[in-house]
């Protein structure tokens, strides 16, 4: 061991969205193979980081507080334990700020929100699409001499898959499974329409599948709808499910349909075959990483325009029509 990685304690403030923390991933891997014997420390969301716990990349995780008082408890406990080094992924003033509170010796992330002066190293971010944003954080990961690694599938502990199966039941017997995701929590201007993903739900549920409806508790009303529309073959489980145990269920998933979100992410991630539907965004920008991952997009002069909203009528989600989406399907399932 040498007296370098012996001596680091490095802490990461992760994105607080899923789709951005599965980005994360190459940074977590790259660093965790720069400073092997390194105290790596990561803050974020507690459900972000009971996900990523089972790969390792991190030697505790510090759930992120919804109170103040409690974030200054934190911040006092982490300055009690002297991180050399912190890397900021959110673009926020206010994770600049936690991080100098924390005490962090070098706080290294990307000039934004006039929060310079609070950082050790302001890197310039690049114009948004021009890099994906994996290659964002690594140049961060970088300043601490870390560099790409092979990405592995995202691990999934035995429990959650217990789980899943338990869940599922009887209801996928014989049966492949599809997982569809119909809301993202960006906006409109990211929702491919949700008939479209009942009338999607019905050819997959006749081509022999049973279609999972996945989304957070907040999303539960438009899954029921989609699976209620989409008629016999079809369950919403949005909701019902930890973040491992919804990675184990699309583990074991045919095929994956999400909006660009984070059930896109956590699809890619655990190596499902995904179809990923844009909208306003970006795909150059925010691809869900995976080695069997296709991007439908048909995008108007006016894209990506990165609104949540549409003034014109969605013209770029109402573009992907039906059947493109179950051809995509069915090619990446043969």
């Amino acid at each position: 061991m040498s007296a370098e990685h012996a001596a680091l304690r490095i802490l990461i403030r992760l994105p607080n969205w899923l789709g951005d923390a599965l980005m994360a991933r190459p940074l977590l891997h790259a660093l965790r193979a720069a400073h092997p014997d390194a105290e790596v420390r990561a803050l974020g969301p507690a459900p972000l980081l009971e996900l990523l716990a089972a790969e390792r990349t991190f030697d505790r995780g510090e759930p992120w507080p919804g109170d103040g008082r409690e974030r200054g408890a934190l911040a006092r406990a982490l300055r009690a334990w002297r991180p050399d080094a912190a890397l900021i992924l959110p673009f926020s003033f206010s994770s600049a700020r936690f991080a100098l509170a924390a005490g962090a010796s070098r706080r290294i992330g990307y000039a934004h929100e006039a929060r310079s002066f609070m950082l050790t190293e302001a890197l310039r971010r690049p114009p948004r699409g021009e890099l994906h944003l994996s290659r964002e954080y690594l140049a961060l990961g970088a300043r601490l001499g870390a560099r790409e690694v092979a990405l592995p599938k995202l691990a999934v502990r035995a429990e959650a898959h217990d789980a899943a199966r338990a869940l599922v039941g009887e209801a996928a017997a014989g049966r492949g499974v599809a997982v569809i995701a119909p809301r993202s929590a960006y906006g409109p201007a990211r929702q491919w329409p949700a008939e479209r993903f009942a009338a999607l739900a019905r050819a997959l549920i006749a081509g022999g599948r049973t279609v999972l409806v996945a989304g957070t508790g907040a999303e539960a009303d438009t899954c029921a709808a989609v699976a209620d529309a989409a008629g016999e073959g079809a369950r919403s489980i949005a909701g019902r499910t930890t973040l491992p145990v919804l990675a184990a269920l699309v583990a074991a998933a045919d095929v994956a349909v999400c909006n660009d979100s984070g059930l896109a992410h956590l699809a890619g991630a655990v190596g499902t075959p995904t179809v990923t539907l844009y909208g306003s965004t970006s795909s150059a920008w925010t691809t869900a990483l995976g080695p069997r991952v296709r991007i439908i997009q048909h995008p108007p002069v006016c894209s990506p325009c990165f609104r949540r909203t549409c003034a014109i009528g969605y013209r770029c989600l109402t573009a992907i029509d039906v059947a493109e989406v179950a051809g995509a399907c069915r090619a990446m399932t043969r």
